[in-house]
């Protein structure tokens, strides 16, 4: 079949709006106040935010982890950095654009022997050499100095500072000192074209209260620098899942910050896999605490006695998933909302949907 003779003519006049396009960004870089127009942001055509882990982890500019001691903050973290140096497509199942496969991580509370240490049993799947994109940082003297030197030298995809704390070493309490401290941060990330992400804790007894971008310690000082915040937290009932919780995610719908991602900890090999569960944040509150929940779990019950299975039940109350209905009967049942509730009740119907 002979090719169509129009398509020549749509390919050199796409190039050719294409070039003009180019030609008008140019000329606007090169005016005389180096201003920035609309004309040129709309010819870039950038239809959605850059991400490096898709949909949540942008591709530049400042982010952040928290949580408590206990829920394996460094750990996932490592896990990040080595799923993008080995070129793997996906992390937790969510696909990675990783352009470099290159990833600063400054380690301020692990030195270089229990790094390697975790190291090891955390890439156990992979030869030394694959990991040679994954660059560490242990003296964090003149750190922001020795970063941008580092990502001149060698462009990388993200930069990792764990922890905050000590890379900052000043008042917590002091908003505008760590405003101030983070700016040249945020500007490091623009013109590296990189994701600088830090570990950062929450406070204490937080765990009482629903996942939020307020329980960080250093408050809005430091979280109104970053444009998502993630928080790690521990389930309350089961010691190897965790709960991934988007709590700040400034281009990011509603429906990413309801729910936790329910993650499985290996203890063998410090590594998460997503359950694809999700659960309602107000679900993993330890103090008896919402009416908000107990009013879902009245709903509940009185849809399962109409023999409701789970997953009707979940659509019913605005729940995404039958595990987190389950989840529900286990909380009315800890917290005695009904003294009937027992595990068959919160077996009953699970499987039926």
């Amino acid at each position: 079949m002979k090719p169509c003779p129009a398509i020549p003519l749509t390919i050199i006049k796409a190039s050719d709006i294409l070039k003009d396009s180019m030609l008008k960004i140019e000329s606007l870089n090169s005016s005389e106040h180096n201003e920035t127009t609309g004309e040129q942001l709309l010819l870039t055509e950038i239809k959605e935010i850059p991400t490096l882990v898709y949909p949540f982890l942008q591709q530049t500019g400042l982010a952040c982890l928290a949580g408590s001691s206990d829920a394996g903050k460094s750990s996932i973290l490592r896990q990040l950095a080595i799923t993008i140096v080995t070129g793997e497509n996906n992390f937790l199942g969510f696909p990675v654009n990783a352009k470099h496969r290159s990833v600063i991580y400054v380690s301020t509370e692990d030195l270089e022997r229990e790094t390697a240490y975790l190291l090891s049993r955390q890439s156990q799947r992979y030869k030394p050499e694959f990991l040679k994109g994954l660059r560490f940082v242990f003296d964090i003297e003149n750190l922001f100095d020795e970063l941008d030197k580092r990502l001149s030298n060698k462009p990388a995809d993200l930069v990792i500072i764990d922890c905050f704390a000590d890379a900052y070493g000043g008042d917590l309490k002091d908003t505008q000192r760590i405003r101030t401290y983070l700016h040249p941060f945020q500007e490091l990330a623009q013109k590296h074209q990189c994701l600088i992400l830090f570990l950062h804790h929450t406070g204490k007894r937080t765990e009482n209260f629903e996942p939020s971008k307020n329980n960080l310690l250093s408050g809005q000082g430091f979280e109104a620098k970053m444009r998502l915040v993630i928080e790690l937290r521990a389930d309350l009932l089961n010691p190897l899942h965790r709960h991934l919780c988007i709590v700040k995610g400034n281009y990011l719908p509603a429906s990413f910050k309801k729910e936790s991602y329910v993650l499985q900890f290996d203890e063998q090999n410090f590594v998460f896999s997503n359950t694809g569960e999700r659960i309602p944040f107000e679900l993993l509150v330890k103090q008896t605490d919402t009416d908000n929940s107990k009013a879902k779990y009245e709903q509940a019950k009185e849809l399962k006695e109409q023999n409701y299975n789970y997953e009707q039940i979940a659509n019913a109350i605005g729940y995404n998933s039958k595990g987190s209905v389950s989840k529900l009967f286990e909380k009315a049942k800890k917290n005695g909302w009904d003294n009937s509730v027992s595990s068959s009740v919160s077996k009953g119907n699970e499987g039926n949907g």
